[in-house]
């Protein structure tokens, strides 16, 4: 029994055995299992997101202490998606190859055909339903035998979008111009001096410039009349803006922001002298409009516009929260930056009375008309809350090895309730941590089972924390339009063993404390070209607001925020570090949100922009341990460090003195932990060796956002560009290789493009540019130490092509500090460190550390504003330590009721008398009998089936209930299932493929006409002595006749689709009936020859050309077929076919043979080989040979290739087309057969033929 309480220390109790899931136990703990989930992705339906959160309890789950896991991918087909199950697949094939291969959803034939080639197994079963509780009922009743406990959540397929709200405004700015108030003030040493001011009542806007004379160094704190600070400036930089070698003039301090609330303001000042300073004050208010919106609970977003006709002026727009905290700003500084326009768009505003405030920036006393024009859009109600119940009820399924069954918030489903019942379930764990559903609910669940309710969060916490031992968190947003990020989270919290929450909960407080993070970055950098300028006089990143990129204030609102949201939930840890997850794209939580957490968070961003991306990230991440040794270089580490530090003193925040050199620094922890070293600095050889898929990349440059500035800053997304060599150096350096560093600067900083000698050698590569080089990647570790390109596309297109991890800053980084944390890096990582325990702990040494925040003095650094992109939990490992960790095979393993893809028996037989039970029971093969009372069960389990088995005599009986679910029939085919239909005794018109019984005819013996078929020979040999009563008039002529009766087929067999039909009028008997029978099971086991490909070296054929068609033959994973005997009609005519190796044959027409044969061709292929089903493949006008024209227009060249993936590749029923051009890329064993191809001597090369 489970015991449960309502208390927050509630625990799940006589749990036996209570795994143990920690990301910082040891990988003993966790085993790779030799299997793989694909479902359907539909970013337009909800259903596909209930169904993959369903599917994670059957890839992740705990059983004796031990978590197995294995990839649950949300599949569209992308590079990301083929790469990653490519690894996959390659890492276990030292354990025999994936043994199980799963399909939830609808997912496209092509697609499931290039996914079998890429994972060398058959994707079967396909689990599809109407619903998300149909699919969730159908993987439990095809994981589970039985089960004792069940966890049920809340699920719906369909959500009601709420109608956008509307507004609009309007206001005349006239006859108020901006003014300035100049006053005195002081500073005196020991504590800061208060210097207060009071805005006018008409201004909205503010810029304050604080001024002295003389060589001191002040800062200043700016303090709201709530008592807030607002804004501030930091010793380094005030030193840096005051000294006459870096300005031209001191410059003041400042300050610059909207006018959020009235009243007395306060600007107190520090000195580091022992006297009293005269200060001179100046404050510049601007006048403007302020509007407050009020903001509905559940907003997902708030779009706000404001527009001008006096376009030739400068208005700024502010969003104010509810709380009087300025959000969200558009804070653009040059009128051609946007002209007579501003806009912000919020995403998740909490609720209540916002306010807009537009401010005129030196406004004069001319006429401005202002409009400001709003949009907000909702949520569907309660969608946050039924993907945390549904996410969170696959973390405990998880836990608790039990299957994960889908209700409504008022009801069970009939699908579910026949689930539990067929599961045997005694125990049902109701999870809705938000307590949403209803009484009639409780009501229901009770009647079937002991129901234990999860109706708090802090309950949830506690169970599950209490079962993983885990101090992780994941988090992540609801979308609303079924593109939901939470469905691939819950795959990462189940792994993590860690509750998973939405940042809306609490009506969106934490996703606001969120996006103000973000607002200074609004703000951008001065930049020359490639190269950042620093100009302390302007209000710019690198001038005088650099130091509030981000507001370490509004950092520390949102980490002491995020500790009461955790708390709140029963799942803050105050004692150890947490990991956190983040699963939401860049511009729907920013990530100045995760850099806020440091360091007692240790956050790890997954910033896919899909779902289906996310994913693979996640998946490739999660099971780095394993696929990282499928990388061709994982014993290597490329340093590509062309700007860094060269010898210069570093003290860290707690006075520690280092001499950085950041080449050997970074390369001796490297080497002392086994790896080898490339270095590169060329732009073509680093690509180079990043393709050769090494371990770890760290790139010390320069980077920025985009060639030439823009206001705003393209960031988060900004294209992102950073400098590299056009030839190639083992590193970047002043004078040459030997010497690095000039002596005539003696900076310690190697920066050649400083120089002219190494200028002409520069160059500045986009994003783009890099990426279209790019490939499979491996799965690297990538340390970025350069301004901005945390900010920019960057990260997120390594992560596409396999890095696990990139660190990455959005804003300028600074040449010592930054290059001491990668340098911290990489030695933490060959320490054994995970990514998110490096980067935590280098942070809270070199720069600002927001939860814990130093209490006497500022950090040595503020600009390291390093984001992890990628799982917390990422390790670097040594192949000649972290060895190949064995593969369980989950057909050959035991995990309790819990049976991987057996929980249904593998064959149905539909009958009328005990013919096939006894015989099934004589030969062990593991069934489920079927007849009229029990038909429904039968076509529900269906498409679990391995083989069904139709009785002989039996069609007559059931010919209306299979004509009703003749889709059912050819689903369970074509995605996969063997059907058997024997002694054929009635109409089959209801088989989705044309054959036509006739009843005459009858005898005891048949004619074999193709001996070698393995369901003549596998693993019994028939003769032809067997019954038969009738014949086929026709047969579908993608079908192999394997016996007649002299005249008319009476057994045929063909694959059709993925799967396998065969018919016979044969009634086998006596010793026949049981060897039939096997035969027919066994038959499910035997691979299918199957065209692949066929291809015309050319389109357009005239009468008198040479035509070579040449065929591909692989079985159903994309393995050739080599040696077979293949004969080919076209038409009615023979032609001969020339085995080329490798699965290809060739037929060749030269120019007599097309001279006298016009017209359109079909072509039927027949090809066999021992142990394999025969093929026989009738396709339709493949190609037309035109008489020859007397004025011959144009003969276009080249050649056409033609794909063929499952049944797209047969003749269809209505006779239509089948060709298709292939797109697919090439596969790894593809690459793999065309190197050796390629290796292979051509003698015609040597002799020019």
């Amino acid at each position: 029994m489970i015991a449960l309480s309502s208390s927050p220390a509630s625990r799940f109790s006589s749990v036996d055995p209570t795994p143990t899931v920690r990301l910082s136990s040891s990988y003993e703990a966790q085993r790779p299992l030799s299997r793989v989930a694909i479902v359907a992705s539909d970013p337009d339906s909800f259903v596909d997101d209930f169904a993959y959160i369903a599917t994670v309890p059957t890839g992740v789950f705990c059983d004796n202490g031990t978590q197995y896991v294995s990839p649950v991918v949300f599949s569209s087909g992308s590079d990301s998606e083929m790469w990653f199950v490519e690894d996959w697949a390659q890492y276990l094939e030292t354990d025999g190859g994936i043994s199980q291969g799963m399909v939830v959803g609808d997912i496209p034939q092509p697609l499931l055909v290039d996914l079998q080639d890429t994972l060398g197994t058959r994707l079967y079963p396909r689990i599809t339903g109407s619903t998300a509780a149909e699919i969730a009922a159908k993987l439990a009743v095809s994981e589970w035998a039985s089960s004792g406990t069940a966890v049920v959540a809340l699920a719906s397929d369909t959500f009601t979008q709420p109608s956008t709200e509307s507004g609009s405004a309007t206001h005349t700015l006239s006859g108020r111009e901006s003014s300035t108030e100049s006053f005195s003030g002081s500073a005196s040493f020991g504590a800061p001096t208060s210097n207060n001011f009071t805005p006018p009542s008409w201004a909205v806007w503010m810029h304050g410039q604080f001024n002295w004379s003389g060589s001191e160094i002040m800062t200043h704190e700016l303090i709201n009349p709530s008592g807030e600070v607002v804004d501030y400036s930091v010793y380094t930089q005030m030193y840096f803006s005051r000294n006459p070698a870096y300005v031209s003039s001191p410059v003041p301090m400042q300050f610059w922001l909207p006018v959020t609330e009235y009243g007395v303001w306060t600007m107190n000042v520090t000195t580091d002298q022992t006297h009293t300073t005269a200060l001179d004050c100046k404050v510049t208010y601007h006048p403007g409009y302020r509007h407050t919106i009020d903001v509905p609970a559940d907003s997902k977003s708030l779009d706000i516009e404001l527009r001008w006709d006096n376009v030739a002026t400068d208005l700024n727009l502010a969003l104010i929260d509810p709380n009087g905290r300025m959000v969200m700003w558009a804070p653009a500084g040059s009128i051609l930056s946007n002209p007579g326009l501003e806009s912000i768009s919020l995403p998740y505003p909490m609720p209540g009375e916002w306010t807009a405030i537009a401010g005129w920036m030196d406004a004069t006393t001319e006429t401005n008309n202002i409009e400001l024009s709003w949009d907000i859009s909702r949520f569907p109600e309660n969608l946050g809350s039924y993907l945390e119940s549904a996410a969170n009820g696959a973390v405990l399924a998880s836990l608790l090895n039990a299957p994960l069954l889908y209700a409504s918030a008022s009801d069970v489903p009939a699908v579910t309730e026949w689930a539990l019942e067929r599961l045997g379930v005694s125990n049902v764990v109701l999870v809705d941590p938000a307590d949403i559903h209803q009484t009639s609910l409780l009501t229901e669940l009770s009647g079937l089972a002991s129901l234990l309710t999860i109706d708090t969060y802090s309950s949830l916490s506690g169970n599950i924390t209490e079962i993983s031992k885990s101090p992780d968190v994941v988090v992540s947003v609801p979308v609303g339009t079924g593109d939901e990020f939470m469905a691939p989270a819950a795959y990462s919290a189940a792994v993590h063993g860690s509750p998973i929450f939405s940042l809306c909960g609490d009506d969106n407080v934490m996703t606001t404390r969120a996006q103000e993070t973000w607002a200074p970055y609004l703000i951008g950098p001065e930049i020359n070209n490639i190269y950042i300028v620093n100009k302390y006089e302007n209000r710019a990143e690198n001038g005088w607001y650099d130091e509030r990129i981000p507001n370490k204030f509004s950092m520390m609102e949102s980490v002491d925020s995020f500790e009461g949201f955790l708390s709140s939930r029963g799942a803050y840890n105050a004692t150890a570090p947490q990991p956190v997850v983040v699963v939401a794209p860049v511009t729907l939580i920013p990530t100045s949100f995760d850099r806020s957490l440091q360091s007692h968070f240790q956050s790890g961003r997954i910033p896919a922009e899909t779902a289906d991306l996310a994913s693979v990230l996640i998946n490739r991440g999660l099971l780095h341990r394993y696929i990282y040794l499928t990388a061709q270089s994982a014993d290597t580490a490329l340093v590509s460090l062309y700007a860094y530090t060269d010898g210069a003193t570093f003290i860290d925040n707690n006075y520690n003195y280092y001499t950085l050199t950041q080449i050997e620094n970074s390369t001796d922890a490297l080497e002392s932990a086994g790896f080898d070293i490339e270095y590169h600095v060329g732009l073509d050889a680093v690509v180079s060796s990043i393709q050769s898929q090494v371990a770890l990349w760290t790139l010390s440059t320069h980077g920025t956002l985009t060639l030439l500035p823009r206001d705003p800053p393209d960031r988060p997304n900004g294209p992102g560009f950073f400098s590299m060599r056009t030839v190639d150096a083992k590193w970047g350096f002043e004078i040459s290789e030997s010497e690095r560093e000039s002596s005539g600067d003696s900076d310690k900083l190697v920066n050649p493009v400083a120089y002219q000698s190494e200028l002409q050698y520069h160059t500045t590569v986009s994003t783009d540019e890099f990426e279209a080089n790019l490939g499979d990647i491996g799965s690297p570790i990538v340390i970025v130490t350069a301004c901005l390109l945390g900010g920019s596309e960057l990260p997120l297109m390594m992560m596409r092509h396999g890095a696990v991890a990139v660190t990455a800053s959005p804003r300028t980084v600074y040449f010592q500090p930054a290059g001491m944390l990668s340098v911290l890096l990489a030695q933490h990582l060959c320490d054994g460190l995970t990514t998110g325990e490096a980067l935590s702990q280098g942070l809270s040494l070199i720069s600002s550390d927001y939860s814990n925040p130093l209490d006497d003095r500022n950090p040595r650094d503020y600009a390291n504003q390093q984001i992890l992109f990628g799982d917390p939990s990422v390790k670097l490992y040594d192949p000649s330590v972290d060895v190949h960790v064995p593969a369980v095979n989950p057909l050959h393993t035991s995990f309790g009721a819990h049976t991987p893809g057996l929980g249904v028996n593998p064959v149905a037989a539909l009958g009328i008398s005990d013919y096939l039970p006894q015989s099934l029971q004589a030969i062990g093969a593991q069934f489920d009998y079927y007849q009229d009372t029990n038909f429904s069960e039968f076509v529900s389990l269906l498409s679990l089936r391995t083989v069904t088995i139709v009785e002989p005599g039996a069609v007559s009986v059931y010919v209306s209930n299979l004509t009703a679910h003749s889709d059912e029939v050819r689903t369970f085919v074509e995605s996969g299932g063997v059907l058997a239909v024997i002694g054929v005794d009635d109409d089959m018109a209801w088989l989705p493929w044309p054959v036509d019984y006739a009843s005459s005819g009858g005898g005891s013996s048949v004619t074999i006409t193709d001996s070698q078929h393995p369901l003549l020979t596998n693993p019994n040999t028939l003769n032809s002595t067997m019954d038969y009563d009738g014949h086929f008039a026709q047969v579908w002529s993608n079908l192999t006749i394997l016996a007649t009766d002299g005249s008319h087929p009476v057994f045929a067999a063909g694959s059709a689709g993925c799967g396998k039909v065969a018919v016979t009028t044969i009634n086998p008997t006596g010793g026949v009936r049981d060897p039939f029978i096997e035969n027919l099971i066994s038959w499910s086991e035997v691979p299918s020859i199957r065209l692949r490909s066929i291809s015309l070296s050319q389109q357009i054929i005239w009468a008198g050309d040479q035509l070579v068609i040449t065929l591909e033959l692989t079985d159903m994973v994309g393995n050739p077929i080599e040696a077979a005997s293949v004969s080919v009609l076209l038409n009615s005519s023979a032609v001969a076919t020339t085995d080329l190796g490798d699965g290809f044959y060739a037929i060749t027409l030269d120019g007599q043979w097309t001279g006298v044969n016009v017209g359109d061709f079909d072509l039927l292929v027949h090809a066999s080989l021992a142990g394999y089903d025969t093929l026989t493949l009738h396709l339709e006008n493949v190609f037309t040979v035109r008489p020859f024209p007397w004025v011959m227009l144009g003969v276009l060249g080249g050649g056409v290739a033609v794909a063929f993936g499952g049944y797209l590749y047969l003749k269809r029923r209505s006779g239509s087309r089948i060709l298709r051009n292939d797109s697919s890329k090439m596969t790894k064993r593809e690459r793999e057969r065309q190197e050796k191809k390629d290796t292979k001597v051509d003698p015609k090369e040597y002799f020019g033929v």
